[in-house]
């Protein structure tokens, strides 16, 4: 879905290719399929990050679906994809329900933009426990994953090692028993008098408290932004830090968006969008773009199908977004952007 939103988004310009020792540049997608929870690269620090560009089209792609399904099992490793052909939105999510993945696929430009470029596929990134792309290639890719995933001891703690009798605490830690490592923790702090005991303790208890809170503020906001699927992944991820004061709220929130009808009105909204967008990105493809009237032709009708769509859904978030695309095309177009209309005057 690259060449139509690059041009919806008037050819933003590209960032150099990343390559094996640069700083391991984010990127923050609109589109997702299976949204994750975190938001950027810098909250998964000291795990290990495996990126894949593939596509359904590319025979090594599909033949290792079922690989990268097991490798995001992988205790201290994140398998974030991005889709990167071009094809309808059903025919991605066909695949994704067949192959049952459930780790996050991109589905706009932003990896591309970032300098994940993938003129082969499949590609891979390894991002290591520092930040730094590790690899970046189409080849063997184990031997470097095997070497990074060695060095971490403690899977989403940040810390690749603990002072001494802290090592329980962080361990439960790694198990997802929030509240039992908390208390672990705070009980070490309070009796302690090691500095470094002191330290790795607090370090655990804030780590657990940022987290929560980096959740619950993602997650409320999201539902202000009608994002309500990142909400619920957020409010689900936050459930299970279950006996801790600021994950009280979490089930509750998550069960009230999962049985709202505007909620699954919006979330109907925003696939029908995104349908929108796949399917006219899919016709731009076959189309002889060397030809100006041709994509003049061709913006006018995207222009018209964002307005339709717009008017179709008003109030919803989605309606909101393709109001943006509704810009942007205007502006390719060099339409003048129409004129606010005015409240009329209320009488005294």
């Amino acid at each position: 879905m690259t060449r139509l939103l690059l041009i919806a988004l008037l050819c933003a310009p590209l960032c150099a290719q990343v390559k094996v020792g640069d700083d391991a540049p984010d990127f923050s997608p609109r589109n997702w399929i299976n949204p994750p929870a975190f938001n950027s690269f810098d909250e998964l620090a000291g795990d290990v990050i495996l990126l894949k560009a593939w596509g359904l089209n590319c025979t090594g792609s599909m033949s290792q679906l079922e690989a990268t399904n097991k490798l995001a099992a992988t205790p201290g490793l994140h398998v974030v994809s991005f889709y990167a052909q071009t094809h309808k939105l059903e025919q991605i999510e066909a695949i994704v329900k067949t192959h049952n993945i459930k780790y996050p696929i991109a589905l706009d430009e932003t990896p591309w933009l970032a300098g994940y470029a993938a003129p082969e596929l499949p590609k891979v990134w390894i991002i290591g426990t520092d930040g730094l792309i590790k690899f970046a290639g189409t080849g063997s890719y184990e031997d470097v994953l095997k070497t990074e995933l060695a060095k971490v001891q403690y899977p989403g703690l940040g810390k690749q090692s603990v002072a001494k009798g802290l090592e329980p605490a962080a361990k439960l830690f790694v198990a997802g028993k929030f509240k039992e490592a908390y208390d672990a923790a705070e009980k070490m702090f309070d009796e302690t008098d090691d500095e470094a005991v002191e330290d790795d303790a607090d370090w655990i208890m804030k780590r657990i408290d940022g987290r929560m809170n980096t959740l619950s503020v993602r997650a409320a906001t999201s539902e202000v932004l009608k994002e309500y699927m990142l909400a619920m992944r957020c409010w689900e991820e936050l459930a299970r830090y279950k006996g801790l004061d600021d994950a009280e709220e979490a089930p509750a929130r998550l069960k009230k968006l999962q049985e709202s009808a505007d909620v699954k009105k919006e979330i109907a909204a925003r696939r029908s969008l995104l349908v929108l967008m796949c399917d006219l990105d899919v016709e731009f493809q076959v189309l002889d773009d060397s030809e100006p009237a041709t994509v003049k032709t061709f913006r006018e009708k995207c222009l018209k199908a964002y307005q339709e769509f717009a008017a179709a859904n008003k109030g919803t978030g989605a309606a909101d977004r393709a109001d943006e695309l509704v810009k942007a095309f205007r502006q390719l177009l060099g339409i003048p952007e129409e004129p606010a209309k005015q409240e009329p005057p209320k009488k005294d």
